[in-house]
């Protein structure tokens, strides 16, 4: 039976970076990965000529978040990066940036000004009261907003609830929101952070990969030190046994010092016996996010602006991501690369889902549809657990000696590869404590 320092399940953006800075610390990884390729879903693929991510995606926090300080400290290779540009939020048939600031609320005349004033005064108080140590993770956006809302205000905030959390505002929690402003606002002056908050542009430190997201996946391989790392596709893990430190999969079994499971952390309990019912519970209890991605090739540029749209009109609510503007070689030539991403409830029907949101399109855009050449779906879950006001996070350690979980589901802040590069800093962390690294 083969040894490793660590073994790590699930050969995804969480589990490879932590491979990567393991290896880097003097361990020898081994990866095992039940499908033929890594990445998860952050990777891409070909589609009749055009290069698709899994689903849109945007890294935010690059400039100071946790990706960049995994890049200083463990990648050789560094994927460039392009600014991702301005959110346009598309309301009443019209279409302004998104309000970020004082001075963007002022502007932002899709929705009524008292409502404007109202939300205002709301956020004042509540930044106050946040940056002052008041909890909001167990107060929903639905219960903040109140009544006397008009419904167009209503929809625009449901629809930043859903494409946030995966949930609607009853269930989304305003520390959800006060999340990037705390990251924003770095001082430890509450009259500063206040500042930060009311008057500070957001999104500027959000990025897309050039190359798409296979480069990063690249970037993080490329860095791995030769005969640190091993990665064995194909292999699906079927037991893991705590008590004697050893995994089996459907081709044979590892012995391990270390333990990381990066796959669904309420799939874990299916593979061992060796956890307290209360766990399990817990485990279960962790609510998926699904989103359905509809990738269409245009034979000409539609979409011209260096940013993405917020379609609060559409049914479902959509998010439109001209890639090929970032880099036009994810298109052939003189053609343009777009995602729309909708957020599906766990028990969604997906061939109506794809009807349905195909049809959302183009009842906003009618003339798009003679401009398509091709059309790609995915079904995918780029969070493993919603943040709603009742998810309790696994955290990265658990009952079992020697075993720890990393992945979105044990870290809530931010989302995406971001939300995961948080979760890979809080494990690195918990093992030195531990002293295993």
């Amino acid at each position: 039976m083969k040894h490793s320092d660590v073994v790590v399940v699930g050969a995804g953006i969480s589990g490879l970076l932590t491979a990567l800075a393991l290896s880097k610390e003097g361990k020898n990884v081994l990866v095992l990965e039940e499908s033929s390729e890594v990445g998860g879903v952050c990777r891409s693929y070909m589609v009749d000529g055009y290069q698709v991510d899994t689903g849109p995606h945007i890294i935010t926090r690059l400039e100071g978040g946790p990706l960049k300080e995994l890049m200083q400290k463990y990648f050789d290779v560094v994927p460039n990066f392009v600014p991702h540009g301005r959110y346009y939020i598309k309301l009443n048939n019209r279409i302004r940036a998104f309000p970020w600031n004082l001075q963007g609320w002022f502007e932002f005349d899709l929705i009524p000004q008292m409502d404007r004033l109202n939300l205002m005064k709301t956020l004042f108080s509540v930044s106050y009261l946040y940056n002052a140590g008041e909890d909001f993770s167990r107060k929903s956006l639905g219960e903040l907003a109140g009544g006397g809302l008009s419904e167009s205000t209503l929809r625009f905030l449901n629809c930043m609830s859903i494409f946030m959390t995966g949930a609607p505002m009853n269930e989304t929690p305003v520390a959800r929101f006060l999340d990037s402003e705390r990251y924003k606002s770095r001082s430890s002056n509450v009259l500063e952070k206040l500042h930060n908050i009311l008057m500070k542009e957001g999104a500027q430190d959000q990025f897309y990969p050039k190359g798409g997201l296979q480069s990063l996946i690249t970037a993080v391989q490329s860095s791995m030190p030769e005969g640190r790392v091993e990665i064995r596709t194909c292999e699906k893990v079927v037991k893991i046994d705590a008590g004697n430190k050893k995994v089996e999969t459907t081709e044979d079994e590892y012995g391990y010092d270390t333990l990381i499971y990066s796959g669904f952390a309420s799939d874990l309990p299916a593979l061992t016996g060796d956890l307290s019912d209360d766990y399990r519970q817990m485990l279960g209890k962790l609510p998926k996010s699904n989103i359905l991605t509809i990738w269409l090739g245009l034979k000409e540029q539609v979409f011209k602006r260096q940013g993405s749209e917020i379609w609060v009109d559409a049914d479902p609510y959509t998010w439109v991501v001209p890639v090929s503007n970032y880099d036009p070689s994810l298109a052939p030539k003189d053609r343009q690369l777009v995602g729309c991403a909708f957020r599906l409830g766990s028990d969604a029907n997906l061939e109506k889902e794809k009807k349905r949101s195909l049809e959302a399109i183009y009842r906003i855009m009618p003339d798009l549809e003679k401009k398509v050449d091709m059309t790609h779906y995915q079904m995918l879950i780029p969070e493993k657990a919603m943040w709603t006001i009742a998810t309790q996070f696994a955290g990265v350690k658990t009952p079992l000696e020697g075993v720890y979980l990393v992945g979105t589901d044990t870290e809530k802040r931010s989302m995406g590869v971001t939300r995961a590069s948080y979760s890979v800093l809080k494990l690195l962390g918990t093992l030195k404590q531990d002293r295993i690294l």
